[in-house]
């Protein structure tokens, strides 16, 4: 099945403000400026706003009509739908230049061509989707979304695209703002404020990343790009305002800074045609669903294929989007042990799904390196199976996540103070690696009250295949053998990278599961009156977090079998009620990010402890079921000159409130609670906390050597 290729080429081109020119007429000054003395030039300009009502794109039509958004494969079909699409210049006129030149690098003939863009306005009045199981969404929206923008692109190549070697250069660039809210103007809105973006070919940190080669190609398996260096930085504020105008950039509140910064190595994203697979290798109900459509057809929709290794200068950095903007730089990124491959890999699908066809869900457990067992299969080889289709007369937007990892940490953490000039550099890491990575992500269109929003069905999994049952065997010798794949799992670890020992937890697993999630902006959630409105994440349904690993330590040259053994580790947080917002908040003077929370234990939650010669024998919590909620809490970030001491701190504060105490003017108030006790196989009773309110305050320092 081949997908309606002229929908799909305007949808991406209308990502670039050039692609609105062509649906307007150019009037006789426009069509002047355009020079060919030297290549061709063309200068775009218009006063008035370019708009188009509507933008398709249309995935698995079979035999329908073209562009019609019924009929279509039986449960495919779907008509992806941008509404009210304008483009407009940014308090001047919509201004634009394309130029375009021929050349040689002496043996190879190449094309060159250099866009530009003055300030822009794009904005999108609705995101939705039609489709034959539920067609009422056309009529619902996931917000309205505005990106101010300029920019340049130039690209060098024997073509627009050439497979045939490296010739191609790749410069891109971008500042802008991008602004999501979930109505019309007055609404409550998100920001991505202060937007950088670039990306470009380079020769790597040790040339400086002068301008290099790579490779810009079409092939049979869709669109590659590939460099042996690349130099991407991407940074951005999260901002919000209660009570802007019309997608306001002024009087905006900062919550946190973010940025990725530095070269990529060997760096390779793949973009081609097609969905999710609807094909089954085996026989039910033991057997893979072929998700990748290797060996049965698959979807139309996009899949995505990108993998690199860091270089000596990449960074990722966190701080205050305010004030001085103090900020962690994490930085000195190596691979973890001798592994081989990619640091960094990742198969990402787009696509519609409906009606509960297509690949059932994900297992937690069962030593699968790859591959997408069904709930047979996962069960025979000891895992956990989690349903994530879409259900029965729903269709929603999916993101699926397959055969993730990331195997590489940073050694070296910077605090910086860009105001007051104060830096210190600490040899000392976050070690947070992923095993093998895997999720399912389902967007509807709607909101928690009303025909506008976002809700969503989120399944993720962070494994280190095979390690849990291993550790948890009967049998010594398979318990001897649990670690022996450390450098390929996920490891939560703090670590002084000079002496190279780490503690935390090892060789882990991360569930994080939730239904009918809604993101709301602004809203002051009926339920829950008393907590802070901002930016909230919301559930009726179900929240669940689990984690569980090794306790211990070790030396990151070997976590195979030369530990500290404390414990295994397994909690497990599932909740019927779930709440938590991000707002704007101060604390020493400065604008931080604050944070309130609540979460309903649903009996299904429990914390075990066990011994690591006989896990057995283990000290249980289980059943839990009560409130657990956090108020006023901040996050504050200082440099060395800000403290008495001379040394950075990160502060996390707030109070954590229990039980009945646990009231944010719910009805009924918090619930206590109450959980089962015992170790091994003794139960010991059930132990109540009726109600209980801790004020925290974690202060983090890197002591001087």
């Amino acid at each position: 099945m081949a997908s309606d290729n002229r929908h799909l080429l305007m949808l991406a081109l209308m990502s670039l403000p050039i692609a609105a020119i062509a649906m307007t007429p150019l009037d006789d000054s426009g069509l002047a400026d355009i020079r060919g003395q030297d290549g061709l030039t063309v200068n775009l300009e218009s006063t008035d706003a370019l708009q188009a009502q509507q933008l398709n794109w249309i995935t698995d039509s079979g035999n329908a009509p073209a562009g019609a958004c019924s009929g279509g494969v039986t449960d495919q079909h779907a008509c992806t739908q941008l509404n009210g699409l304008t483009l407009q210049g940014d308090g001047n006129p919509l201004r634009a230049q394309l130029q375009l030149d021929v050349g040689s690098d002496g043996t190879v003939p190449l094309l060159a061509l250099q866009y530009d863009w003055q300030p822009s306005l794009f904005t999108l009045d609705g995101i939705t989707l039609q489709t034959g199981t539920n067609p009422a969404y056309a009529g619902h929206s996931l917000g309205q979304v505005a990106l101010y923008s300029q920019g340049n692109l130039a690209l060098v190549n024997q073509g627009i695209f050439s497979r045939n070697g490296q010739h191609a250069n790749l410069d891109f660039s971008m500042t802008g703002d991008w602004i999501y809210r979930q109505g019309g103007a007055g609404s409550a809105e998100m920001s991505i404020g202060n937007l950088m973006i670039q990306n470009r070919f380079s020769n790597g940190p040790a040339g400086g990343h002068a301008p290099a080669t790579g490779i810009i190609g079409i092939d049979s398996n869709g669109l590659l790009l590939e460099a042996d260096h690349t130099y991407t930085a991407l940074e951005f504020d999260l901002m919000y305002k209660a009570a802007p105008t019309n997608f306001d950039r002024t009087g905006r509140q900062p919550l946190i800074y973010g940025a990725w910064i530095g070269g990529l190595k060997d760096a390779s994203v793949r973009v081609s045609a097609g969905g999710i697979g609807y094909g089954y290798d085996g026989t039910v109900p033991s057997g893979n669903w072929d998700y990748a459509g290797i060996n049965t057809p698959r979807s139309e929709g996009l899949n995505i294929q990108a993998q690199w290794d860091f270089d000596t200068d990449f960074q990722l950095r966190l701080g205050h989007a305010d004030g001085d903007r103090t900020r962690i730089e994490m930085g000195n990124w190596r691979r973890l042990g001798n592994g081989a491959g990619p640091m960094f890999a990742m198969d990402a699908i787009v696509d519609v799904l409906q009606n509960n066809t297509g690949p059932a869900g994900l297992c937690f457990g069962g030593g699968f390196t790859s591959g997408q067992p069904d709930s047979g299969l996962c069960s025979s080889a000891g895992g956990v199976f989690h349903p994530t289709r879409v259900g029965l007369g729903d269709s929603a937007f999916a993101v699926l996540l397959r055969n993730g990892h990331l195997h590489a940490y940073s050694e070296q953490l910077t605090v910086t103070n860009p105001t007051s000039g104060w830096s210190d550099n600490y040899d000392w890491g976050l070690v947070l690696t992923l095993g093998k990575l895997d999720a399912d992500f389902l967007v509807y269109p709607q909101g928690p009250s009303s025909n506008l929003g976002l809700r969503a069905d989120a399944t993720l999994m962070v494994q280190s295949p095979g390690f849990w049952e291993a550790a948890n065997s009967s049998d010594p010798l398979v318990r001897a053998t649990a670690s022996a794949n450390w450098q390929n799992n996920s490891h939560f670890l703090f670590a002084d990278t000079t002496s190279q020992v780490a503690v935390g937890l090892l060789n882990n697993d991360l569930l994080w599961e939730a239904r009918d999630l809604y993101l709301t902006l602004g809203e002051t959630d009926p339920a829950f009156p008393a907590l802070s409105s901002g930016i909230m994440l919301q559930t009726d349904a179900l929240s669940r977090y689990q984690v569980r690993g090794l306790l211990g330590a070790g030396s990151l040259n070997d976590l195979s079998g030369s530990t500290v053994n404390v414990a295994l580790w397994d909690l497990n947080l599932s909740a019927d009620q779930f709440r938590f917002v991000l707002y704007p908040a101060n604390a020493d003077g400065l604008a931080v990010l604050g944070f309130d929370g609540y979460m309903n234990l649903d009996g299904n939650a429990y914390l075990s402890l066990a011994e690591v010669s006989s896990p057995s024998s283990a000290f249980r919590l289980s059943d839990v079921s009560g409130s657990i909620g956090w108020r006023n809490g901040k996050v504050l970030l200082k440099s060395g000159d800000q403290n008495s001491d001379g040394l950075a701190s990160l502060t996390i504060a707030n109070e954590l409130l229990l039980g009945q105490s646990a009231d944010f003017g719910q009805s009924g108030g918090g619930t206590p609670l109450v959980g089962q006790v015992s170790f091994g196989d003794q139960q010991y009773g059930r132990i109540a906390m009726p109600g209980g309110t801790w004020h925290s305050e974690i202060i983090a320092k890197v002591p001087p050597p």
